[in-house]
């Protein structure tokens, strides 16, 4: 298959068909700083820790490793016999579609930045359908997504006061910074994430590509804006345990469990996960809690519940214009509706939000609270300075799929998305909290709690018609009670 120029999407063609398949399987070491030079905006990370996760509160400030006016460069040694088991697992597609990533081991690494060297540290491949796809399309020029963890040999090992790096770079972010753009607006929001900025990646003294590096949610990203309650359980999908501090299943059990408003509310913080479902429609992710179901971590603050934290925020703001039909105009609340086949499916929780009208007027305003604090100069400054920042590596990146040209395009689609998405959200609010707001189809439903709203047989309180496939009462589900 010639896929030179195309951008593959994670819901369309075969790059669609993989992603089903994956889914059915499965001490600090100094200080200094290195690296060039370039303007930039500020990380919007800094401030006080938020006030116990309520997301009310900027984040605290990030490691100097996150400075956003530098590009750094990071140099990884890998000795020959390593570097060929890690080539070998990166090719392992059959695998990867059968078990998932599990397979995958850790590797030891020598790490350097500037003059500092991390002799311990250890790089493991990650990602799943990006992996899978960049290894199907790119050829050579397929590139590695991976961590390094400086705690696998110390357990309180760290550089520059981080335990572990996330190097990622999904093949369908041609802006490069979704991650760096969304991470920072969500710390700044004060909706806890870990600090994010691009670097450059060499191996073996060659220039291997441009990443965004990320500092996972982990233990120190909790404490940061969980501090009255650091010591939870964290989940990755609901599945992966990523703290492990106490492991109570049975509350774990009871989210998975909670399919009404009852068993949602019993066991979820419901004001706080819907800001940042917010969160989320706002950036326009196309692959989270909100968009796709499966990207999310949960963290359990004890009496308050599980609150939801974002995760893998690549597909983002111009994505769903360069690979769906919905652009930036997917809908607040009934968001899989308008996609491209097959759509995602909301999630058990989701449904029972939005199916209660207490919860979903507070996922409405929800939605108001956080366009009070999306500043559209200051995000679209931040793609300006960083844009110009990383253009280079882009341009000399040996591993990546866009062109310069390309980049450039993306870059000016999401500079775009941050107002026009933006704008959009403010017409979905004011039609909940006023009068204002079209009923095209007139079926007399506003277009805002209409999930089709081109078609008067579907909306809100139509009888369901079993055997046709449709939503026809708009509860997120086709055909039920049939």
């Amino acid at each position: 298959m010639d896929v030179s120029g195309v951008r593959e999407s994670k819901y369309l063609g075969v790059a669609g068909v993989t992603l089903l398949l994956l889914a059915g399987a499965c001490g600090s070491k100094g200080g200094g700083s290195s690296g060039s030079g370039a303007s930039g905006a500020g990380s919007g990370s800094s401030g006080s820790a938020g006030s116990n996760g309520t997301g009310t509160a900027a984040g605290p400030a990030c490691s100097d490793l996150f400075d956003q006016s530098m590009l750094r460069t990071y140099s990884i040694d890998i000795a020959p016999d390593v570097m060929a088991s890690i080539d070998a697992e990166f090719h392992d597609t059959a695998t990867l579609l059968a078990k998932g990533n599990d397979f995958v081991a850790r590797h030891p690494v020598t790490f350097h930045m500037g003059s500092e060297t991390v002799s311990d540290a250890t790089f493991k491949l990650h990602g799943q359908s990006s992996w899978l796809h960049t290894v199907m399309f790119d050829g050579d020029r397929a590139k590695m997504q991976f961590d390094i963890s400086f705690h696998q040999n110390d357990p309180n090992g760290n550089f520059h006061g981080v335990g572990k790096l996330v190097f990622d770079m999904s093949r369908d972010d041609w802006t490069f910074m979704h991650d760096r753009i969304a991470h920072a607006w969500f710390r700044q929001a004060g909706i806890a994430a870990g600090c994010a900025a691009n670097a450059r990646v060499e191996i073996n003294g060659a220039y291997y590509g441009l990443f965004v590096v990320e500092e996972n949610t982990n233990k120190n990203v909790i404490k940061q804006f969980f501090p009255d309650h650091p010591g939870g359980d964290l989940w990755k999908a609901a599945n992966q345990p990523e703290t492990g501090t106490t492991s109570n299943t049975d509350r774990l059990t009871a989210f998975k469990q909670a399919t009404d408003i009852a068993g949602v509310t019993a066991i979820v913080d419901v004001p706080t996960s819907v800001r940042e479902w917010a969160g989320e429609a706002l950036i326009n992710d196309a692959d989270g809690t909100y968009g796709g179901t499966h990207n999310f971590y949960i963290y359990d603050t004890g009496a308050k519940g599980f609150v939801y934290l974002p995760n893998d925020t690549d597909s983002t703001f111009e994505w769903l214009v360069a690979n769906d039909v919905v652009g930036a105009t997917d809908h607040p609340i009934y968001w899989w509706e308008g996609r491209t086949k097959p759509a995602p499916v909301p999630g058990a929780i989701w449904l029972a939000v939005m199916n209660d009208p207490t919860s979903r007027g507070q996922y409405v305003d929800a939605v108001a609270a956080v366009l009070a604090q999306w500043n559209v100069g200051q995000i679209q400054g931040w793609i300006d300075a960083w844009s110009k920042q990383i253009a280079d590596a882009v341009g000399s990146d040996p591993h990546a799929w866009a062109t310069a040209a390309q980049f450039q395009d993306a870059v000016a689609k999401a500079r775009d998305i941050v107002k026009t998405r933006a704008d959009f959200l403010q017409s979905f609010v004011a039609c909940q909290h006023g009068n204002s707001g079209d009923d095209k189809d007139g079926d007399g439903v506003r277009w805002c709690n209409d999930c089709r709203d081109d078609d008067p047989s579907v909306h809100p309180g139509a009888k369901e018609i079993c055997g046709n496939g449709v939503d026809d009462d708009c509860n997120g589900v086709a055909d039920d009670g049939c």
